[in-house]
């Protein structure tokens, strides 16, 4: 007996149309003749954010950090001008481009036109040799204001005569001289910087006990540091460690008007700065007490 099999097929309406599959040519040919850009005649969308140069420097605006580069320079991936020295001044703007300095000297280290061991920019005497303690100008003609035989530059009670081991001021009392001797060798500093150790605490309280108890007395703070390390910034710190006593004593009762301070940097040691005893000795805050 034969089977018979039954074939659904769909039933097409009378304006639907079943096209045959076309060949890739005839499909170019009807895109063409459609007026369609084909495959190959469509470029890639690439955002502006990416194809943009603004400054010219072959890095676009996506990932340059400094769209404004002049002309001509050139630059790292990422747009900036180079810095060679790594000074902060690039190499364009920079007149000393190998060594590292100050954009207030155009890139270049600060000189010193004197030789006198002052940097320029801290050098109020730049053609005159000079001192760092008088900020690189000649040291003064030596003058003796109060005859007590200790040189004005040298004299902490100007118009007072004094002694010379109590640098030009009146001889001090037994007590006041063993407070101070008791601060200066106990004073002690965080390596660098300007804060007081803990450990001198009790000496220093001992020595506004003394200044508190006799107001007619007071205090001249000297701060000294060795030869390591640049010039201005030893003269920095030396007046920076004066005034932090300062404060102290001040935060213990002692009348701000009453203590005076300096600071000398590196140039008036005591010891020599070639081992690390002498150099301990030039880091130092001299204190001495004055009548005026």
């Amino acid at each position: 007996m034969g089977v018979f099999v039954f074939l659904m097929l769909p039933v097409l309406a009378q304006d639907e149309q079943v096209s045959v599959e076309e060949t890739p040519k005839e499909v170019a040919a009807t895109t063409k003749k459609e007026g369609k850009k084909t495959k190959s005649e469509v470029k890639a969308y690439v955002s502006p954010y990416y194809s943009y140069d603004d400054d010219g420097d072959s890095v676009p605006n996506g990932r340059d950090k400094c769209p404004n580069t002049p002309k001509g320079e050139k630059v790292t991936p990422f747009g900036c001008p180079i810095d060679t020295d790594f000074d902060g001044m690039y190499d364009y703007e920079d007149k000393c481009i190998t060594v590292p300095g100050p954009k207030e000297n155009f890139g270049c280290p600060w000189g010193d036109k004197d030789n006198d061991g002052v940097k320029d920019n801290i050098d109020k005497c730049p053609d005159t040799p000079g001192v760092l303690r008088f900020a690189g100008c000649p040291v003064p003609p030596k003058k003796d204001t109060d005859g007590d035989g200790v040189y004005d530059d040298e004299d902490i009670c100007l118009t007072v005569p004094g002694i010379i081991a109590n640098r030009g001021c009146p001889e001090i009392k037994a007590e006041e001289k063993a407070a101070l001797k008791k601060a200066f060798d106990n004073l002690l500093f965080e390596t660098g910087k300007d804060v007081i150790k803990t450990s001198s605490y009790s000496s220093l309280n001992d020595l506004a006990k003394v200044l508190v108890n006799n107001p007619q007395a007071n205090l001249h703070l000297e701060g000294h540091t060795d030869n390591v390390g640049e010039d201005d910034a030893n003269l920095t710190l030396s007046q920076n460690r004066s005034e932090s006593v300062k404060r102290y004593l001040v935060s213990k009762g002692v009348t701000e008007e009453r203590i005076t301070t300096d600071g000398f940097g590196e140039s008036k040691p005591v010891a020599d700065n070639d081992s690390d005893k002498g150099r301990s000795l030039n880091r130092r805050v001299v204190m001495v007490i004055r009548y005026e």
